[in-house]
């Protein structure tokens, strides 16, 4: 909301913000990277159903400029 309090040596010192979101973040990639690496080994053995996440996987989505993890967000 307020990202100048980002930089505010104060606002750091008294809250753990950058430790919660970082937690977070790790939470998030660990579920939604298990969902990602699932539907890669069933595309792998034929059995993906059809669905978005398949033809995003399929798609070029790194010679667009998306990396591993934003791909794995999006999908």
């Amino acid at each position: 909301m307020f990202p100048s309090l980002a930089d505010w040596k104060l606002f750091n010192y008294l809250s753990n913000w950058k430790t919660v979101g970082a937690d977070i973040q790790r939470k998030d990639e660990e579920v939604y990277g298990g969902f990602w690496r699932s539907l890669k080994k069933q595309m792998e053995a034929g059995t993906a159903p059809h669905s978005w996440g398949k033809a995003f996987v399929l798609s070029d989505y790194e010679a667009n400029g998306v990396d591993e993890l934003g791909a794995i967000y999006a999908a």
